[in-house]
């Protein structure tokens, strides 16, 4: 009988009861592990929403679409066509096969001076250039909500804005600017780009303009080549540091 009283392969008695208690022992431990195991893993964060894409190298067409859409984006200075220019001079730029858009003669309350010098005009960057390239589609683009800032000076005005989209994307800003002081002024002017590609407005490049006493100056700037613009702001800076301003947009 003692044979069967002790385990054969360990050579000591173990009583059947303290060996059932170790199994249940083993299988209370395995069941407390086992919700543990079947936790679900936290969901890894969202994926970064996809930048936006950048837009394709502009075309006149979709110059006009994107500055006369009826309802802009905020960044962008809402324009209407019409079907007149006020700058005569711009004429001279007209593409070969663009049709030309009537012409209104400049106001006759400003005395017309016989030594105008010729027209000239900046480009984005800063680049002085004559008024010779034959590019312009013959759109006139006019700011809806221009208005005037004149910080601290009343010397001139800026009677006329026009932006006319060239046949690369680019536009030509066309400005009329009108000494209305008691004497000739030295003045410098510019013009600061914003665009698509860089929200932010450029650092404008100043360039000097003398403007007889009650008579006007007509210049033009050139926006970046390449780039869809939002929107400018014309900037002339008097001799005594005050600064005019035209957009649609002002501060």
């Amino acid at each position: 009988m003692k044979i069967f009283a002790r385990h054969f392969c360990s050579g000591r008695f173990i009583h059947p009861m303290r060996h059932s208690f170790g199994l249940l022992l083993a299988a209370s431990a395995l069941l407390i592990t086992l919700p543990s195991g079947c936790e679900k893993p936290e969901s890894p964060p969202p994926p970064p929403a996809p930048a936006p894409k950048p837009l394709p190298p502009p075309t006149p067409e979709n110059t006009v679409a994107r500055l006369t859409q009826p309802k802009p984006e905020p960044e962008i200075l809402p324009h209407k066509v019409e079907p007149k220019t006020e700058f005569p001079q711009a004429i001279a730029s007209l593409a070969p096969d663009a049709a030309a858009p009537n012409v209104e003669a400049p106001p006759l309350d400003i005395v017309n001076d016989p030594n105008r010098p010729p027209t000239k005009g900046l480009t984005a960057d800063g680049v002085s250039t004559d008024l010779v390239m034959r590019d312009w589609t013959g759109v006139v683009l006019v700011p809806l909500d221009t208005s005037i800032s004149r910080a601290n000076t009343v010397l001139v005005d800026i009677d006329r804005i026009e932006a006319h989209p060239l046949e690369n994307g680019q536009v030509r800003i066309w400005a009329r600017i009108r000494n209305v002081s008691s004497d000739g002024l030295s003045s410098e002017v510019a013009c600061s780009f914003r665009t698509a590609e860089n929200p932010e407005p450029d650092r404008p490049v100043f360039y000097k303009l003398t403007i007889p006493h009650n008579d006007y100056r007509d210049v033009f700037f050139v926006s970046p080549e390449g780039k869809n613009l939002n929107s400018y702001t014309v900037l002339v800076r008097i001799a005594d540091g005050g600064t005019a301003s035209a957009s649609g947009t002002l501060h």
